[in-house]
């Protein structure tokens, strides 16, 4: 399933914007595991469509062997965290939701990263086993606010960049070199020619 900037939209507007919801926060988690398979819609017939729960929904980017990992998804064509205003046109064509809507819906969005984000924080004082992954998930995450932001929208939306300070957190570790594979494990034996 890739959204392209088409024509008309895929899904009535209930469905169409639990979808919105579920692939802005892949953006905003940076879950680069968000593909065909993690995305389902159960229907008896077309006017009766609906938006399964969200599930398997993991900050990926949190994990330096799957960091450098692109979103699973493409969006017009590309795999990209810098979306600009692709997504936002692409939810106008294809979902239905007016750029409006989008802005609204992003600035909810963010609010609510930045209220579990502080927890997140809070969490990682409290269990110093935690601390490296909970810095990189935030980290990841108000990365992940910051790419929604419009570059020519006067929108500024809350980041974590304060409370990141205020816990002190170094700076997040380095991406490992190359790509991981999601879906495809390293206990398979390789794939040989037939």
């Amino acid at each position: 399933m890739a959204l392209a900037a088409g024509s008309t939209p895929l899904l009535s507007a209930e469905p169409a914007e639990q979808f919105g919801w579920h692939l802005l926060t892949n953006y905003v988690v940076r879950n680069a595991d968000c593909h065909a398979k993690n995305i389902a819609l159960h229907y008896t017939s077309l006017k009766d469509v609906a938006y399964t729960p969200v599930y398997d929904l993991v900050t990926t980017q949190a994990y330096p062997r799957y960091a450098a990992s692109p979103p699973g998804l493409p969006v017009d064509g590309r795999q990209t965290w810098a979306v600009g205003n692709t997504l936002e046109r692409c939810f106008k064509a294809r979902l239905g939701i007016a750029p409006k809507q989008y802005v609204e819906m992003v600035d909810r969005l963010c609010e609510s990263a930045v209220e579990v984000g502080q927890e997140v924080i809070e969490a990682a004082r409290n269990e110093p086993r935690w601390h490296t992954v909970a810095k990189q998930m935030v980290y990841a995450w108000n990365e992940g606010m910051a790419s929604l932001r419009s570059p020519k929208s006067l929108v500024a939306f809350r980041g974590l960049d304060e409370a990141i300070a205020q816990a002190g957190f170094s700076e997040p570790e380095k991406p490992e070199s190359g790509r991981e594979v999601f879906g495809r494990s390293e206990l398979l034996g390789r794939r040989g020619k037939k």
